[in-house]
C-alpha cells in the first residue's frame, strides 16, 4: 500500500484528495492545523484524529488525520521526527492562503509575507524533512499545487501577493527537482483548475471532485520524465 501525505487536508480540493486517494487505496496522512475542528475529515476517520502519525494497516480505509502547521518550522521537524522510519511515496503539499488585490494600493505587506511562509517557503521546508521518508519509495514523487496565476507567461494584474507565491514556488520546485533529479524523486508542480472553493469562488469551472481526481490520476502516472515541470489538471504542460 501506498502512503499519500496530504496538508491543508480539512477542506477544499485537500479534502478531496484525501478522499480520492482512498479510493485508490492509498494510506492517507491527512494533516492540518486544527484537527479537532476539522469536522469533515474526522468524519472520514471515524472521529479519530491521532497525536502522532501511526503506520498504515492493510486494507484500510480511513485517513490518518495529524496536526501540522506547514507555516511552523517546528511542528515540521515534530512532524519529521514522529514519521522517523516510515516510506511516504507521495508529498502532496496542498495547503495555501490567498488574499485577493485589486491593485498596488490594496496591498497588506504584511500579509504578503505570511503568503510567501505559507505558499513558498513551507512546501521546501516540508520535502527537505521528509526527504528520508521519501528515499524509501519505489517512486517517490513530491507535487505542490501552485497556480497558473504563477505563470509569468500569463500574468495580468491584481492578487500580487498571490501570484508572487506561486511563481517562487514554481521555480524553488523546478529547483529541488533537479537537485534531488540523482536520488529518483519527482518534484513538480500542479494546476488543479479554476475550482469551486472557498479560495476559487462560487463562479469557477471544476467542481473539487472533479479536480482532485484529475490531480491523483495525473500523480498516479508521474515518472522521472515529468520531473521538473508545471502542469495542468488535465496532465498539459502550462508554460512558466
Amino acid at each position: 500500500m501506498q502512503t499519500a501525505l496530504v496538508t491543508g487536508a480539512n477542506r477544499g480540493i485537500g479534502l478531496e484528495l484525501v478522499k480520492e486517494l482512498l479510493k485508490r487505496e492509498f494510506h492517507v496522512i491527512a494533516a492540518c492545523r486544527k484537527p479537532e475542528s476539522a469536522d469533515a475529515l474526522n468524519e472520514l476517520s471515524g472521529g479519530q484524529a491521532a497525536d502522532k502519525p501511526s503506520p498504515a494497516e492493510a486494507g484500510e480505509t480511513r485517513p490518518e488525520v495529524i496536526a501540522l502547521d506547514v507555516g511552523d518550522a517546528e511542528s515540521v521537524k515534530a512532524l519529521a521526527t514522529d514519521l522517523r522510519g516510515r516510506t511516504i511515496d507521495v508529498l502532496l503539499n496542498n495547503a495555501g492562503i490567498m488574499q485577493r488585490e485589486l491593485g498596488i494600493a490594496d496591498i497588506d505587506y504584511d500579509y504578503w509575507l505570511q503568503t510567501l511562509a505559507i505558499n513558498t517557503l513551507a512546501p521546501v521546508r516540508l520535502a527537505g524533512a521528509l526527504r528520508p521518508n521519501l528515499l524509501g519509495a519505489n517512486c517517490p514523487r513530491v507535487v505542490t499545487v501552485s497556480s497558473q496565476m504563477g505563470s509569468i507567461t500569463r500574468a495580468s494584474a491584481g492578487s500580487m501577493s498571490y501570484r508572487s507565491s506561486k511563481a517562487a514556488v514554481n521555480m524553488a520546485m523546478r529547483s529541488l527537482a533537479d537537485e534531488w533529479r540523482e536520488d529518483g524523486i519527482v518534484v513538480c508542480t500542479v494546476h488543479p483548475g479554476w475550482v469551486r472553493t472557498d479560495m476559487g469562488g462560487s463562479d469557477a469551472d471544476l467542481a473539487p471532485t472533479r479536480s482532485a481526481a484529475d490531480l491523483v490520476g495525473l500523480i498516479d502516472g508521474l515518472t522521472m520524465a515529468n520531473t521538473g515541470s508545471f502542469l495542468n489538471h488535465d496532465g498539459s504542460v502550462i508554460p512558466w
